[in-house]
């Protein structure tokens, strides 16, 4: 993933990153030119799932997108019919 200054549009690294939660990581970003200089911190989340997991988390619970939860149902559907 290539994440870019908000400010020059250089590229930016990662300096350090921590997990608040399975599924959320803060990531502290520093912008590579040097004349700019720019650090943030970034939030980078998973908010949507596409595919089920085959070993899920029970813990875990993240929304499906609608049409991706159609096309499961009617797998399923057809796995039990």
């Amino acid at each position: 993933m290539r994440i870019c200054c908000p400010h020059c549009g250089e590229a930016s690294i990662t300096r350090t990153s921590r997990r608040p939660s399975p599924t959320l990581y803060e990531v502290y970003a520093q912008c590579i030119n040097p004349a700019c200089g720019f650090g943030g911190k970034i939030y980078v989340e998973f908010a949507k799932t596409l595919t089920l997991s085959r070993a899920p988390n029970a813990d875990i619970r993240i929304p499906m997108e609608p049409e991706h939860r159609r096309a499961c149902m009617e797998q399923l559907a057809e796995l039990n019919g």
